[in-house]
């Protein structure tokens, strides 16, 4: 009988190398969504009022973009992420080292829980498959009320449609597009994942000063962190592709605060003036962002058991937004910026660590 849908239940996300067959899970996914645009040039000529063809003069582009709850730090290791503090977050992507990957949606037959019924022949299972995506943007968004939410954006060449678990693997040559008909995957059995079930809004702290504000006054509502990592598809005379997309540098990391008003004015008496800002302009912040392990009770130790961490330093305050009406708590929105840093740098970027 004929598939009538596919909805949530039947799908998993795995990710993997261009040219291997081995391949991750991503836990906790909340939405995948993929599309390409072909972009065609008409040709027209004297005589002819439509035009005798439309050709593709520009790299088709594949757009993918997922969401998941923030976890233990497995998606963003799988993702090509350096988990630490020794070295940069991005590190290994900026490096080319883990920039390009695979990424393949398994859908299990219809009625059935991808991460449970895996009792089925491999060949009553469907893959789409993603090749040779590169991140053009991670961020991470926490609110009162909700679960912190990663969101990732990637850019690829190619989508392939499979009837089973397993094939050549979506690759392309970036030259000239040629498939790959070497390298093969096989996705395992799908799982429900190790790591925490949720992390609660109630357990995330974060650590700042120096803004005007008493820090440890402000009630923090949400905090969002943002990189966008633009490449720039370099092209040549006999290749209908770019041979390479490279990371368009500088990388730059964006960070918003909102929190309702407590104390005015910190007690340390730095940065209380906007005149502290400017004639102190090489004065930049460290923003650690620390996601809790769930507790067992209602009790949080300070600073709570690590489950993520965050932290963004060398960061540079850009603005400072203050709403206060009748009716509504005081609130302030801050916003800060830093760059990316080479490897070897531990003083700026954006760094992410595990559990403790």
């Amino acid at each position: 009988m004929a598939r009538k849908r596919v909805i949530y239940q039947s799908e998993a996300l795995f990710v993997g190398p261009t040219g291997g067959a081995y391949t991750s899970q991503l836990s906790r996914v909340q939405s995948a969504n993929y599309s390409f645009d072909i972009t065609r040039q008409d040709v027209n000529q004297y005589g002819q009022l439509g035009a005798i063809d439309r050709i593709i003069v520009e790299q088709p582009t594949v757009s993918l973009d997922f969401s998941y709850y923030a976890n233990n730090g497995s998606n963003e290791t799988g993702l090509g992420f350096v988990l630490g503090t020794s070295k940069g977050t991005l590190a290994d992507i900026l490096s080319g080292g883990k920039d390009i990957q695979n990424y393949y949606i398994l859908v299990s037959p219809e009625g059935t829980d991808a991460n449970i019924d895996t009792t089925h022949a491999d060949s009553s299972y469907r893959t789409i498959g993603i090749g040779n995506a590169g991140l053009t943007s991670y961020s991470v968004e926490a609110a009162v009320g909700g679960f912190p939410t990663v969101t990732v954006n990637a850019e690829a060449l190619n989508m392939k449609f499979y009837p089973a678990n397993s094939g050549f693997v979506p690759t392309v040559n970036p030259e000239d597009g040629a498939p790959n008909t070497s390298n093969t995957f096989d996705i395992p059995a799908p799982s429900t994942g190790l790591g925490f079930t949720a992390l609660r809004p109630g357990d995330i702290t974060l650590s700042v000063s120096g803004i005007g504000f008493n820090a440890a006054g402000l009630k923090i509502q949400s905090f969002s962190l943002s990189t966008d990592i633009g490449r720039d598809p370099i092209q040549k005379l006999g290749s209908k592709y770019a041979f390479a997309r490279e990371i368009t540098s500088p990388v730059t990391v964006t960070a918003s605060v909102e929190a309702i008003v407590g104390d005015v004015a910190g007690t340390d008496n730095l940065g209380n003036a906007l005149t502290d800002i400017v004639c102190n302009d090489g004065n930049s912040f460290d923003l650690q962002f620390t996601l809790g392990q769930p507790t067992t009770d209602c009790l949080i130790s300070t600073p709570p058991t690590r489950a993520m961490r965050y932290t963004l330093k060398g960061a540079k305050l850009d603005s400072q937004e203050v709403s206060s009406a009748i009716g509504d708590n005081k609130s302030v929105t801050l916003g800060f910026s830093a760059q990316i840093a080479g490897p070897t740098d531990t003083n700026k970027g954006l760094f992410i660590e595990g559990p403790q």
